[in-house]
């Protein structure tokens, strides 16, 4: 039988994760908008040619911020629902949670610096601009990391013994 205890480690992967797709998105939207514009202007002869190229950059400019704001949703959702599910967590393990995020805000801080120094190159500087919204998000990445971690410390040891998913367990 696998167990289904909450993963101390999950708030941890959240935080990697936005990071890592908001550095990955930043580069999309810079690099589509960069070979949409250069193509538009070297091959961009017919009106066809030039809606598509013109989807493209309001794709890297428009749509990107709403697939970060989808996986940044779906991850809390993801937390909530895993911290939901568990059954009981004996109230020594409160320790390793604390202490796991500690390391969570400590890794979300140096992902945060890292993202903004990424963002303050002058090449990425104007798809960031694009994407003030995950910009914002990432500044604010060690608050973001406290909060979910805490919310996710609260979930699980305030439930009550019986609390997640219901029915006797037959082994």
């Amino acid at each position: 039988m696998i167990s289904k205890k909450g993963n101390p480690a999950a708030v941890i992967i959240f935080i990697v994760s936005i990071a890592a797709f908001a550095i990955f998105l930043l580069i999309v939207g810079f690099i589509g908008n960069e070979v949409a514009t250069e193509m538009q202007e070297k091959i961009g002869i017919t009106t066809e040619i030039n809606d598509s190229l013109q989807t493209t950059i309001t794709t890297s400019t428009v749509t990107i911020n709403t697939l970060w704001y989808i996986l940044f949703a779906g991850m809390i959702l993801g937390l909530i629902v895993q911290a939901m599910m568990i059954r009981e967590y004996p109230k020594v393990m409160l320790p390793i949670f604390i202490l796991t995020l500690i390391v969570t805000v400590i890794i979300a801080i140096v992902l945060s610096n890292a993202y903004e120094q990424i963002v303050a190159q002058a090449d990425l500087a104007t798809a960031s601009l694009w994407q003030s919204g995950i910009l914002f998000f990432m500044s604010n990445l060690p608050y973001i990391a406290v909060i979910t971690g805490l919310m996710s410390i609260i979930i699980i040891f305030t439930r009550d013994a019986g609390g997640g998913g219901g029915g006797a367990i037959i082994n």
